[in-house]
């Protein structure tokens, strides 16, 4: 009978000399956070910076200390918690981070003739659409690492500027508006038309197709919203109440309502189904050019041609904040997929904003005009920038 071996001292945590698994969680409490923080590689470490706020101050010392990683993904992590803490000496700590390294650019794609109108990102962030004064839809394969994009497609059809452009949710149907008043549904994989429609009077701004795929929204300078049968083109409503041209259009996370910003310097929540007015947000004191709902549908952020950034609840109907730092129109906006950064663009510079705090993050600089659309995908690792200079930027977090 084999007798047993009795465990030596250093087997009771750690079994032996053998070294537990990268990312492993071998020590639990503070000892385990530590430990995963000390980790080569980038996830463990990430997970770690959250857990630590659970220890107190020492735990908060050690997500100050993440300002500092190697990784500006882990420094990103850091400064975001960060900003959610009340303490007046993280407040002076992060004061000195005012350049904060957040996106860098990475590529820089060249193709259109004229002015970049409007962007439209792939779910996996891979493939980018544009869509610009040149009256043309090019297509982007932006590569693995998104440093090595090549053309992989034009789709035209139009015969004037293509104002606006969108992506189903499943991504096989790409939408487009155009200042030929007209509105054209895409095979967004072959390119092939697959509807073309009409009815809008006026050049059509801003087109959004819902959640569910089924319907398509448009806005237009003829200040209507119009809603048609994704499958048909059939009109199915329009809503009036706007006095001024319809400068963007978009749905909110659930499908339920839709939202509108115009020249009249309102933004206006309508219900999809009834087509009823819900809330008529009134505070910027020139046209609206943008604006982004959260993913959770409880915070709408507007951006004006006064230079001005509303932030408002969805539920009350309140503004929250006004962000002041562009100096020029604020043209296109969009909140990332966690609902805590906002990201802005106006003349020549892309902001960066801690949605929850209001706080500055970074400033991105490297258009030399107006910067007309920005699109970010779901991981929020890739942005992607387009403007009157012609240029696309793919900015992406090191």
């Amino acid at each position: 009978m084999m007798a047993k071996l009795k465990p030596a001292a250093q087997d009771a945590v750690l079994g032996g000399q053998v070294p537990p698994p990268l990312g492993a969680v071998v020590l639990g409490g503070l000892e385990g956070v530590k430990r995963r923080l000390s980790s080569p590689a980038i996830a463990p470490r990430i997970a770690a910076l959250s857990e630590a706020l659970n220890y107190g101050e020492t735990g908060l010392n050690l997500v100050l200390r993440g300002l500092e990683d190697e990784s500006l993904k882990v420094q990103r992590t850091a400064l975001l918690l960060l900003w959610r803490r009340p303490e007046s000496y993280i407040r002076q700590v992060l004061a000195e981070y005012s350049q904060y390294h957040l996106f860098d650019i990475v590529d820089t794609v060249q193709g259109h003739a004229d002015a970049i109108a409007s962007l439209a990102l792939s779910a996996n962030g891979r493939i980018l659409y544009s869509a610009g004064a040149d009256f043309s839809i090019k297509v982007w394969d932006l590569g693995k690492d998104r440093t090595q994009h090549k053309q992989i497609g034009t789709i035209r059809g139009h015969n004037h500027i293509v104002t606006s452009i969108a992506l189903s949710a499943n991504g096989r149907i790409l939408a487009s508006g155009s200042r030929d008043k007209t509105i054209k549904l895409w095979d967004a994989r072959s390119g092939k038309v697959l509807l073309k429609i009409t009815g809008h009077i006026g050049y059509v701004n801003s087109v959004a197709i819902t959640p569910d795929g089924r319907t398509l929204v448009t806005g237009s300078q003829d200040t209507t919203i119009k809603l048609w049968d994704i499958k048909t083109g059939a009109e199915i409503r329009t809503l009036r109440g706007h006095t001024s041209l319809v400068d963007s259009v978009a749905l909110s996370p659930d499908g339920k309502a839709i939202a509108s910003c115009s020249w009249d310097t309102t933004i206006r929540i309508w219900d999809l189904l009834s087509g009823k007015l819900r809330w008529e947000f009134i505070g910027h004191s020139a046209r609206v050019l943008s604006f982004a709902i959260s993913p959770d549908g409880r915070t709408l952020v507007s951006g004006s041609l006064d230079t001005r950034i509303k932030v408002w609840d969805l539920q009350t109907g309140k503004a929250i904040r006004t962000l002041e730092g562009h100096w020029g129109w604020v043209k296109s906006l969009i909140i990332s997929h966690d609902g805590k950064t906002l990201i802005s663009a106006s003349y020549k510079e892309i902001r960066v904003w801690n949605l929850e705090t209001g706080e500055p993050i970074q400033v991105l600089n490297g258009h030399i005009n107006l910067i007309n659309a920005i699109a970010l995908s779901r991981d929020g690792q890739t942005l992607v920038s387009g403007g009157e200079d012609s240029n696309i930027h793919i900015w992406s977090v090191p």
